[in-house]
């Protein structure tokens, strides 16, 4: 019958319809995002430093002394892919700071799932805690991402970068170099580490800073 012909060829003309829709959505699928790069995890890079004195008014000089940071390898931990950075513990130039990271999405991240920087997320506390002396609280320890797209000057030349920060809330007692505190780690994309504030002491206002002066990545 005609009415059952009708209903066989809108069943077909259905069919092809949703084929031909599934094929244009599969041929059209979103690839994947590719975030920018800011940390060059890539066995054989290098980055070296110079140290400077910052004093309370930002004045900065060259304390003659420089060091490196390198990616030695890459290694398997936990079925991911993390890169070995070896760089001197600070204040002890002959003893090495060894540590593991890898990319994933927009953050770094180390071997315990802790963030060290973002690309994009400037709003979230990666990390937070206190950090004690005996029975006294020295101060409280937040992780977060700051300045955003700032436009720093070191020896290797003028970079656009967003800093990893660390604020130290100080607690009175401990308060008398300034509340609060920050150790600032500045990273331009497709570079790495361009300027590293090293660990303060509590009772001097100053800071040092690692400024990158070569690379190779």
């Amino acid at each position: 019958p005609m009415k059952q012909k009708t209903l066989v060829l809108t069943a077909a003309l259905m069919t092809l319809l949703v084929y031909s829709c599934k094929k244009d959505n599969d041929s059209g699928a979103i690839p994947d995002v590719v975030y920018p790069n800011y940390s060059q995890l890539k066995v054989g890079n290098y980055w070296v430093y110079e140290q400077f004195d910052i004093d309370n008014a930002g004045n900065a000089t060259s304390k003659n002394t420089f060091d490196s940071c390198y990616v030695e390898k890459d290694t398997i931990i936990n079925g991911k892919t993390y890169f070995k950075l070896v760089k001197p513990k600070p204040y002890l130039p002959n003893q090495q700071d060894i540590f593991f990271q890898r990319d994933s999405l927009h953050y770094t991240v180390n071997a315990n799932g802790k963030i060290a920087f973002s690309s994009l997320d400037f709003s979230t506390v990666f990390d937070s805690g206190y950090f004690m002396a005996g029975p006294d609280t020295v101060c409280k320890i937040m992780n977060q991402m700051g300045d955003k797209n700032m436009t720093l000057t070191t020896p290797a030349g003028t970079f656009t970068t967003s800093t990893a920060k660390e604020i130290y809330l100080m607690y009175p007692n401990w308060a008398v170099a300034g509340n609060p505190r920050y150790l600032n780690t500045r990273y331009a994309e497709n570079i790495g580490i361009v300027i590293e504030t090293l660990p303060f002491f509590t009772s001097n206002p100053n800071y040092i800073e690692r400024r990158l002066i070569r690379y190779q990545i």
